[in-house]
């Protein structure tokens, strides 16, 4: 399913343990998106290749757990209390520069849908990596 990803060379990306997904989950007290969970299992996490020098991180379930919490690398994250009112149904799960941020929707009615900020912008993963793929800024004028 992945594939793509996979391929290219100036993707960067390392093993996930699959107990740290399990160990975030139970932290968390949130079930990580299906689709988000066989990423992590088939290809890890890591960095997708950008045009325009983004960081585009698929951050690790201990940095998703962290960023939730708000504690260690995120504790003074530059205006993260913005992402409050958005973490209801929603995990931030990847960092596209430093202050574009993507979350992956967890309840019933949005599960595994991506969002930047409350503005829905792929319906799963697969399409928001495809897109990013394509063009890794397409999602900064939408909202």
């Amino acid at each position: 399913m992945f594939e793509k990803i996979k391929l290219d060379p100036l993707n960067q990306f390392y093993p996930v343990n699959l107990d740290k997904i399990r160990d975030s989950e139970s932290k968390l007290g949130i079930q990580i998106p299906e689709l988000l969970q066989e990423f992590y299992a088939e290809v890890g996490y890591g960095f997708l290749k950008s045009k325009v020098d983004n960081i585009n991180r698929i951050m690790d379930p201990e940095s998703v757990l962290d960023f939730r919490l708000k504690q260690h690398d995120f504790e003074f994250y530059p205006d993260i209390e913005i992402y409050n009112q958005f973490e209801d149904d929603k995990l931030v799960f990847f960092e596209g520069n430093e202050v574009a941020l993507l979350s992956i929707g967890f309840a019933t009615e949005n599960k595994g849908k991506i969002y930047y900020y409350d503005k829905e912008i792929a319906l799963n993963l697969v399409e928001l990596l495809d897109r990013l793929m394509e063009d890794d800024t397409f999602y900064y004028d939408l909202i």
